[in-house]
């Protein structure tokens, strides 16, 4: 294998004099606490006396509901071993239950746009999550991934959706390549949505959500032990919510609910098993709006427009079913079993309008497309693993060793009908009306297209490390992960009755991970760290043998910082990363492929999270990164630039910072009023394609509207009345700025999506 890599080495000294003196405990748990007589550099505590003789431990280090704070004592996404933030040698964040509470965040979606150094874009309909220049193809839930709906080939009509963000403690977010948790995927990162679990104690909570433009949202969460002796216990989560949105003819509903039990089957075993449903409808944009006239002036349409039929739709519906069994040996051993089953249906029709060029009011080329998928997909994830520790030389050491299999199939049944002109409608984009448009007999003879895509991945995957300590500053983990991938495919023509033979693609790597943390002073800790993982391809060479796996490098190093005893977290990092072995046209052989294109990103994070005081808390972030081609990948149309130092991923923004802060004032008695604001600014971005010329009378097709950088301004006001009552108010693009998402396929006439206006949302809340 043929590669390079560079990386300027350096130092970054993570500078916080933001110290307070005067605090008190910042745990607030509702769970099974200890009490003990020294502190804990991983406790969330502000300590008022160095001689203070109790403070109170979580027992769940890594659970942020109950905190209040906006960081984590434990993460598992980067290595699996639940290391601090200070002790993972990569870029992670976490976006806690106290942020998600403040900000009142409903889906992963809206979860991620606060995260630091991740884009979210929607494309055609799918939501997209960016990181450091790749899109992030497969999230994990407690730890086990599973690829997203943007990763599959061809589907766009995939069924999976996103779990309503009630049904989670945090969003735990790592930059970087997760080789050691993942079988294969992009080299930007991954995302893991961690459960919430059940207490031993009773606690209810339920919310009612009065929002802008007829968004309506009802919660519960009950949780209790369910005998005598709190050896079994129970949480059942639902939520029903109608969905409205700022455009005309667009909305929605959400129904989920969900149960998890915990059971001690000893006193050293604990079985672990839920169910969650949901189901999802809304009204399907595909297309979005046209952004440039024939001059290519900006149309500057109103935001609620909406150029589809009112038969438009998509409903989703899907049954997740997990269990896990675990087992502590001793005091060093733990071996433990996860079991996951997810299936999800979807189903998507559209009457839309579409089309690439410029729009023009007379003349005008757009069409109406019409278009239904009816999508199904199951999977089943199992891993295996034992985690320890083990003594060598005077330190003791963490070891790792763990197994997964995993099947995933999607069926995608895809109907096209003939595209209707809109001069034969009488609809234009300033005379639209969405009845105009008949939804077509999709059984009918007429379709240009009806065919059944089915795809089935097979992985399995064998992962093992250790976490040696050298002394008590110097640690290093290394590792590695044995992956094994299959791709499965095949196709109906339902107009023909032809089937196609299957296409079977098995690739098989090993992805080495080491990572070296040097404790330079108390609190504050350098990294470097090297993460690799692969992704195999479809594509062929000119001998009809399929391309060796695409493959990314991860190389970083940075500067971690813990002040106040873990509840405030601090870093900094610069990283590249290289994806080589792409597959670009052969230059000889245009039909088929060869392995040599290259990417290479590079960049720098900064992030701080946590509690600067026991009532001051913070979220920011800051992220540059550039990515560019580091060889000439031949040009798939004359309109899209993929020479050797092009900007690849010209529609994510260079530069990204986000911040988000809360104080909270004491009143009388216990009431409280929390006061929050914050910031997303984001550079400008574009689409894929290059600029025409635009001479006076010229074809200006393709032609990509730019979006402008941009700051968007949320605040959030909340007043606890008493122990269990509170009301507030969230606000969200207080300026009310006019925008459009990244989205990588802009062009002129068609996929430009506007954000959302200003917003304000009416949140009632209950505890016991």
């Amino acid at each position: 294998m043929r590669y390079k890599l560079s990386i300027a080495l350096a130092v970054a000294l993570s500078v916080n004099t933001l110290c307070a003196a005067n605090s008190t405990d910042l745990n607030k748990t509702n769970d099974a606490s200890t009490t003990q007589n020294s502190t804990s550099s991983n406790d969330q505590t502000f300590a008022t006396d160095a001689n203070l003789a109790e403070v109170q431990v979580v027992s769940d280090l890594s659970k942020t509901e109950g905190t209040g704070s906006y960081t984590a004592d434990r993460m598992n996404t980067a290595t699996g071993l639940g290391l601090s933030i200070k002790e993972t040698p990569q870029s992670v964040s976490v976006i806690s239950n106290q942020l998600i509470k403040d900000l009142n965040l409903k889906d992963v979606n809206s979860a991620l746009q606060y995260a630091p150094g991740i884009a979210v874009r929607n494309d055609s309909g799918r939501l997209r999550i960016n990181s450091r220049g790749f899109d992030v193809d497969n999230i994990q839930e407690d730890g086990i991934a599973s690829s997203v709906s943007s990763s599959v080939q061809g589907p766009l009509g995939y069924s999976k959706e996103f779990t309503d963000l009630e049904f989670y403690d945090r969003v735990e977010v790592l930059r970087g390549a997760a080789g050691l948790t993942q079988s294969n995927g992009e080299p930007g990162g991954t995302v893991n949505l961690v459960r919430k679990r059940p207490t031993s104690e009773f606690a209810f909570n339920t919310s009612l959500n009065l929002g802008s433009w007829d968004n309506y949202r009802g919660t519960f969460d009950i949780s209790n032990s369910l005998n005598e002796s709190g050896s079994v216990r129970g949480r059942l989560i639902g939520v029903l919510s109608k969905n409205g949105t700022y455009k005309h003819y667009r909305n929605g509903w959400r129904g989920a609910l969900g149960g998890i039990f915990e059971f001690d089957l000893t006193d050293k075993t604990l079985l672990t098993a839920g169910l969650i449903w949901q189901k999802t409808s809304e009204v399907y944009d595909i297309y979005g709006v046209p952004a440039l006239d024939k001059d290519g002036n900006n149309l500057n349409l109103d935001r609620k427009s909406y150029f589809g039929a009112n038969w438009n739709n998509s409903i989703y519906e899907k049954y997740n079913a997990f269990t896990e069994i675990s087992h502590q040996f001793n005091d060093d051993y733990k071996a433990y079993a996860k079991l996951n089953y997810t299936k999800s249906d979807g189903i998507i029709k559209f009457g839309s309008m579409g089309g690439v060029n410029p729009y023009n009011p007379a003349t005008p080329t757009h069409d109406i497309r019409l278009q239904k998928y009816d999508n199904g997909s199951k999977e089943v994830n199992l891993k295996l693993g034992v985690d320890g520790k083990y003594e060598l030389f005077g330190q003791k050491h963490d070891i790792f060793v763990n197994g997964s299999l995993s099947k995933e199939k999607f069926v995608e049944h895809d109907i096209r009908m003939p595209s209707i002109s809109l001069a034969s409608l009488g609809l234009g984009i300033y005379n639209w009306n969405s009845s105009a448009i008949a939804e077509p007999n999709w059984g009918g003879t007429n379709s240009t297209l009806n065919k059944t895509f089915t795809n089935t991945i097979y992985q399995q995957a064998l992962t093992a490390g250790t976490r040696y300590n050298f002394s008590d500053d110097w640690h290093m983990i290394l590792g590695g992960r044995f992956a094994r991938v299959k791709y499965d495919s095949f196709n109906e023509n339902h107009k023909t009755g032809a089937r196609s033979a299957n296409t079977y693609i098995t690739k098989s790597k090993f992805s080495p991970y080491a990572g070296l943390t040097w404790d330079f002073l108390k609190d504050h800790s350098w990294y470097v760290s090297y993460a690799e993982i692969f992704k195999p391809q479809s594509a062929t060479d000119a001998n009809k043998n399929v391309l060796e796996p695409v493959v990314g490098y991860n190389v970083e190093t940075g500067v971690k910082s813990e002040f106040l005893g873990g509840a405030l977290n601090t870093a900094v990092a610069l990283f590249q990363i290289i994806q080589e072995n792409r597959a670009i046209t052969d230059p000889n052989n245009p039909n088929y492929s060869i392995a040599e294109g290259k990417v290479r990103s590079r960049g720098i994070d900064a992030e701080i999270s946590g509690s600067i005081t026991e009532r001051w808390s913070v979220m920011a972030g800051y992220t540059f990164n550039k990515s560019e081609y580091l060889k000439s990948e031949r040009k798939t149309s004359s309109n899209v630039d993929y020479n050797k130092g092009a900007d690849a991923k010209k529609y994510i923004p260079r530069h990204m910072f986000k911040l988000y802060t809360s104080y909270e004032i004491p009143l009388v008695g216990t009431q409280k009023l929390s006061i929050g604001t914050g910031v997303r600014y984001q550079g400008k971005t574009s689409g894929i394609y290059m600029k025409d010329n635009m001479s006076s009378g010229s074809a200006i097709s393709y032609y990509v509207p730019e979006q402008k950088g941009y700051a968007l301004w949320d605040a959030n006001i909340n007043y606890l009345i008493n122990d269990n009552f509170s009301v507030g108010l969230i606000v969200k693009n207080i300026t009310d700025k006019k925008y459009f998402y990244n989205t990588h396929n802009r062009t002129a006439g068609i996929n430009n999506f506007y954000g959302d206006p200003r917003s304000f949302t009416l949140s009632f809340n209950y505890k016991y």
